[in-house]
């Protein structure tokens, strides 16, 4: 994993300038409670069909890339839960992220949960939902995976960016 890439900014901005994340992540992340993202979100994120908002990004991974996942954690979410089948989509507040893009008022925030993990778009991490409090994660929206099941566009939407065979065609 390059942690160099433009898409850890984020982290490693708050790493080195905020004790109390800094604590956090030292204390959880030999015990497995906290990890950057690794092959099963890079595989996720590079198999996707993906409408690209400019024309110099390529593919889902190019917005990681290039750091375009910080400050747009909403799209950056949204885009990733169409490759899992079991995540909520959660919007609320998340303090340390206070006067960083797009967050700069009260720390604006967008991530996805499933039963045992926070993914989290805009610092690269996977994050045990034991430690949600600790982080100060503050919900105030949910969209649970039921309902995004039940929605035709979300599931219209999750089809065509699943769909290999699109994929394949690109690629020839």
């Amino acid at each position: 994993m390059d942690t160099d890439i433009k898409a850890y900014e984020l982290f490693w901005n708050l790493y080195h300038h905020n004790d109390h994340f800094h604590k956090l992540i030292d204390e959880n992340m030999n015990s497995g409670k906290i990890r950057f993202f690794n092959d099963e979100e890079w595989s996720k994120i590079d198999d996707q069909n993906f409408i690209p908002p400019i024309p110099q990004m390529k593919n889902f991974a190019d917005m990681f890339l290039w750091g375009h996942n910080i400050g747009n954690c909403v799209g950056a979410s949204w885009q990733l839960s169409y490759s899992y089948d079991d995540v909520d989509i959660v919007s609320g507040i998340l303090p340390v992220l206070k006067g960083t893009r797009n967050a700069e008022k009260e720390g604006g925030h967008c991530w996805l949960e499933n039963e045992s993990y926070i993914i989290d778009t805009s610092l690269m991490l996977v994050i045990d939902k034991s430690l949600k409090q600790e982080f100060g994660y503050i919900e105030e929206q949910r969209l649970t995976a039921s309902s995004l099941k039940t929605s035709p566009t979300y599931i219209a939407r999750k089809e065509f960016v699943n769909d290999q065979s699109l994929k394949q065609n690109k690629k020839n």
